[in-house]
């Protein structure tokens, strides 16, 4: 890999609340071993109050800090650090990760043209011998699902291969035109990295799943995966993927699919009297609705 310009890679941290995970994440990034003067590290404080801010001042001051007055979530958290970076290539990496020392070179092993995308293999950081995402892959009923997942590591997922999309977690894409954003940023959290990689096999361009780009992963310690945020987000950003993307039953399908799981979410509240999935689901439909006829325009005028 030639790097004319210097500075070959950002790496974009979006951090809320993460101060638990950021010194060994941001620790491992410190010890790769792509030459330091061939990438940066910019961290974008979504208004934690954790004292992340200042852990990054006191202990990681090569650490390029971008502090958001309010809590962006992945999807703009990441849009702002883009317009901060200076490398040709931007790689997304989650505050809640561990890399191997050999994970920036390793990912950028398949990226020759300046089109081109690479993911990372993911393991849980709790159990490294079990997979966390090997790329993902897209679902006959318009879920994301990640290859590989739960499955024990035997080096099933070992070879160099085109992918569906690449799991945001740990994603290396070319930095986009000044003032355009790489993420959705409506989609806040979950499936942001699904519609980019269906977009950009809309455009021709493929994603490239790097095995031996190795990063260790604490699933879901932002959000996780039984809170209302999460179940809002995942239900609503599932529909709108589908109605920008897929054909046009998959998009009628998902769309009843969200109706429905509203009326059996409040069936199972009325019998527990716990009501936070219920509203959520709910909130995810009427945000679903709102949010359709942007999405349609997006849709036929192919805009990016």
């Amino acid at each position: 890999m030639t790097d004319p310009d210097g500075l070959l890679v950002s790496v974009v941290v979006v951090n809320y609340e993460g101060a638990g995970h950021l010194p060994a994440c941001l620790t491992a990034l410190a010890e790769q071993t792509l030459p330091r003067h061939h990438f940066e590290v910019i961290v974008v404080e979504n208004a934690s109050t954790d004292g992340s801010a200042q852990l990054i001042r006191d202990r990681f001051p090569w650490v390029r800090l971008v502090a958001s007055p309010t809590n962006l979530g992945f999807a703009a958290g990441n849009n702002l650090g883009l317009r901060h970076a200076r490398g040709r290539w931007v790689a997304l990496l989650n505050n809640d990760t561990v890399a191997d020392p050999f994970w920036l070179d390793e990912l950028l092993r398949p990226v020759h043209q300046p089109t081109d995308a690479a993911v990372s293999k993911l393991v849980f950081a709790g159990n490294p011998t079990v997979l966390n995402s090997a790329g993902l892959t897209l679902l006959r009923d318009g879920r994301g699902a990640d290859r590989g997942f739960r499955h024990a590591d035997r080096g099933q997922y070992e070879r160099t291969e085109s992918v569906f999309a690449g799991c945001g977690a740990a994603l290396i894409v070319p930095r986009p035109v000044a003032g355009n954003d790489l993420l959705d940023p409506r989609y806040f959290l979950y499936y942001e990295d699904l519609e980019l990689g269906w977009r950009r096999r809309h455009a021709g361009r493929a994603t490239t799943y790097a095995p031996r780009s190795l990063v260790r992963h604490a699933v879901g310690a932002t959000a996780g995966e039984t809170s209302p945020l999460f179940r809002f987000c995942v239900e609503r950003n599932r529909a709108l993927t589908s109605l920008r993307h897929g054909d046009p039953p998959l998009a009628f399908f998902t769309a009843l699919t969200l109706l429905a799981k509203v009326a059996v979410a409040w069936s199972l509240a009325l019998r527990s009297r716990d009501f936070r999935t219920a509203r959520a689901t709910t909130a995810a439909a009427f945000s679903y609705a709102r949010h359709a006829p942007a999405t349609l325009l997006k849709r036929w005028g192919g805009a990016a």
